[in-house]
Order: C-alpha cells, then structure tokens, then sequence
C-alpha cells in the first residue's frame, strides 16, 4: 500500500484536538503529546504540528530553537572569515511520532520531510546551519542514512539513551 503524503493536513497542537487514540508504540512519545506537548507550547519550549489524514491523527513533530557546538577541528572546517564559531545556530526535532497504524508507509519520512521545509523556510528569516536531534540508538542508521552525523562534542556523549545528531543545511541549500 502506498500512501499519499500530499493529502496529509499539518495544524498546530491545540487544546481541542483528540489525541487518546494516538499510540505510536513508544510510552515516552506517547506520553509527551498526550500530558506535556501543549504545555511545551505554551512556555515557548517546543511548538508541536500534528500530521491529520482524513480527521485521524497520524503523526506529529515537536520543533524548537537550538544551539550547536563542535569540537575544535569541527570549528576549523566551519569557521567564516577564518574565526572558528564556538557555537552554531540550530533547530531541533525535539520529539516526532507517527501512529502504529501507518507503519510502513512512510509517514515519518514525510514528517521530516515537512519539518526540514519548514526549518529551511525559518532560516530565510533567521540564521540556521544545522537541523539536531537526539535518536533512540536503534534508529541511528536511519537518520545517518539520510546524512546525519553523530555528534561528539562532550556535551553531547553522555547520554546512553539518545545519540546526539545533527545535519548541515548549508549542504542542502542550493548555491546560487
């Protein structure tokens, strides 16, 4: 089965949305959309876009300002007028869900696909180098398979759960 992404509606979080039935199969993302996304929204953490195919709540992804930091050789690659950055300007994927119900099909793909638009489109009006995310370890592959990078700073390595990843959008936007 195929599934049209292009039919899918995105509408941000709002107190009137019915999220009781959605279970992506992870109690921690279930939990956060459920009791703590709205409240993210409201405090200017993390604004959340749900993802709807006909009235049914198919996904979501949480967004929020971020900052990056690279260890010295990183700084040395991206440095701008030859003075290394101590920190870049990021935008996280803070928590994204797809439903049980569309496994398979796609729909988180089409998730990021929508955010890094929407990122891309932010950065015209503010600076932004690098998407990040933190990813279970067993998605890893996934997301270096679309061409994120772990990071390494220390700030980042200590965490057993999540790994720390990031991508470069200066690689993704076209050059004029």
């Amino acid at each position: 089965m195929t599934f049209d992404f292009s039919l899918v509606k995105a509408e941000r979080l709002a107190k009137y949305h019915d999220l009781s039935q959605f279970d992506c199969e992870d109690e921690d993302i279930n939990d956060f959309i459920k009791n703590e996304a709205l409240l993210y929204q409201e405090k200017k953490v993390a604004t959340t876009t749900l993802f709807i195919y006909n009235e049914d709540i198919i996904g979501f992804c949480s967004i929020a300002a971020d900052s990056l930091k690279l260890k010295v050789p990183e700084k040395i690659r991206h440095e701008v007028d030859g003075k290394p950055i101590k920190e870049f300007p990021a935008i996280k994927i803070a928590r994204l869900g797809r439903d049980k119900k569309y496994k398979g099909l796609k729909v988180g793909e089409g998730i990021l696909k929508w955010a890094f638009g929407h990122i891309l489109e932010c950065s015209d009006m503010v600076a932004v180098r690098f998407v990040t995310l933190d990813s279970y370890p067993k998605r890893v592959q996934y997301y270096e398979d679309l061409k994120f990078i772990r990071n390494t700073h220390e700030t980042y390595t200590g965490n057993a759960q999540n790994v720390s990843m990031r991508f470069d959008l200066f690689n993704a936007i076209p050059k004029k």
